[in-house]
C-alpha cells in the first residue's frame, strides 16, 4: 500500500486550530481511519498545537507550527515540529491524578494522555525545532475502545 500524508504548516496563533481540525478531520475521512486512532490522533493535534501556542513562544513572536500525517498500512505516524523555545513535553513529570483537584498541579494532563493513547512517543530538537513523533495503530481495536460519540 502506498503511503498516504497529510502536510499542514501553520501560524502560531490559536485562530489556526480550527483549521488544523478541519484539514485532520478531511484527513481521516479520505483515508478511513478507524474511529478510534482517528479520535486519538486528533486529540494528540489538538493538545501539542495548544502547547506550541500557549508555551512555546512566550515572547509573542511568530511562529510555525507543522504536522505530517503518513499512514503506512497499519500505522499512522504523526509528526509535529514548531520553532518555538525548546521544550521536551514527555519529560515532564507525570500528573498526580490520584489528588483532589486542589491538590494537583497545573497542566501535564493532555501529554500524559496522549502518551498513554499513542503506540510509540519520541521527541528530539533538530535544527531549532521541537520534533515530536507519534504512532497509533490502525488495527482492529478491541471492543468498546472506541470513543463516545
Amino acid at each position: 500500500m502506498a503511503d498516504h500524508e497529510l502536510d499542514i504548516c501553520l501560524a502560531n496563533e490559536i485562530g489556526k486550530l480550527e483549521t488544523l481540525a478541519e484539514r485532520l478531520e478531511a484527513y481521516v475521512e479520505a483515508e478511513a481511519i478507524p474511529p478510534t486512532p482517528a479520535y486519538r490522533l486528533q486529540l494528540a493535534a489538538d493538545e501539542f498545537f495548544n502547547n506550541a501556542v500557549d508555551y512555546g513562544y512566550p515572547d509573542g513572536r511568530a511562529g510555525e507550527i507543522a504536522l505530517r500525517v503518513r499512514r503506512a498500512g497499519n500505522v499512522l505516524e504523526a509528526i509535529f515540529s514548531d520553532d518555538g523555545n525548546a521544550f521536551d513535553p514527555f519529560q515532564a513529570p507525570a500528573p498526580d491524578i490520584a489528588g483532589s483537584l486542589e491538590e494537583r498541579r497545573i497542566g501535564g494532563l493532555g501529554v500524559h494522555l496522549v502518551r498513554t493513547l499513542a503506540d510509540s512517543v519520541a521527541y528530539r530538537r533538530e535544527d531549532g525545532r521541537n520534533v515530536v513523533t507519534l504512532t497509533f495503530s490502525l488495527a482492529a481495536t478491541p471492543q468498546g475502545s472506541a470513543p463516545e460519540s
